[in-house]
């Protein structure tokens, strides 16, 4: 085995955009020009995420106490 070339590593396929589209979640649109709307739109996520997560903090504190 010492005396062999190791083996070429495989090519990996070229991107077809037909074949994986552009991801539509709001992370990812982010970058496209909404007119301003994407402003207030994740300034209105970061509020919900932030919400989410001090009910989450809440509810798992409340089963510690259990």
């Amino acid at each position: 085995m010492s005396g062999q070339a190791p083996e070429p590593a495989p090519e990996l396929p070229r991107f077809n955009p037909s074949r994986w589209p552009p991801c539509e979640c709001a992370r990812c649109r982010s970058g496209k020009d909404d007119g301003g709307e994407g402003a207030a739109e994740s300034a209105l996520i970061r509020r919900l995420r932030a919400r989410v997560a001090e009910e989450n903090g809440l509810r798992s504190s409340l089963r510690r106490t259990r």
